[in-house]
């Protein structure tokens, strides 16, 4: 019968996670150093950090680091690297939350949204205003109102 010592061997890798926020549509992404090891009874077992912190795996707990929201979706490792439109990294501390994703980061927050005749709007801008989804409920419900008063 052996000593019971077991030499242990450790793999370590780094991976970068693509982030969603499924809220604010914040796309980022965080790297984790992954040690993987397999300890002496046989079981296989992962450590994630983060700036040599042991943290959750990506896909457990993470929350939107612009508006804190914790509806974030991930993406294959490496899907980020295909799409270069989209800025990697947190937004600066002082961004405001509800900055469009597509402004510069500096802009004033009472700059117009509205895009260019023929250019798409900026994503996060507003499809309709709100005065005109107010009226068109409006219309809907007098239209209903007055089809059951005049039905009896």
């Amino acid at each position: 019968m052996s000593s019971g010592v077991i030499p242990v061997r450790e793999a370590i890798s780094r991976e970068a996670w693509p982030f969603e926020c499924l809220h604010c549509l914040r796309v980022w992404e965080e790297e984790y150093v992954v040690h993987r090891a397999r300890d002496e009874q046989g079981v296989d077992v992962v450590v994630w950090t983060r700036d040599d912190v042991a943290v959750q795996p990506p896909w457990s707990g993470m929350t939107c680091p612009a508006c804190g929201c914790g509806t974030v979706t991930t993406f294959s490792t490496g899907y980020l690297a295909h799409r270069p439109k989209i800025t990697l990294g947190r937004p600066p501390l002082d961004t405001p939350l509800d900055a469009p994703l597509d402004a510069p980061l500096n802009a004033p927050l009472d700059a117009p949204l509205d895009a260019p005749a023929g250019e798409a709007p900026a994503r996060g801008a507003p499809f309709a205003s709100p005065a005109l989804l107010t009226l068109a409920l409006l219309l809907l419900a007098g239209a209903g109102l007055y089809e059951q008063l005049h039905v009896r």
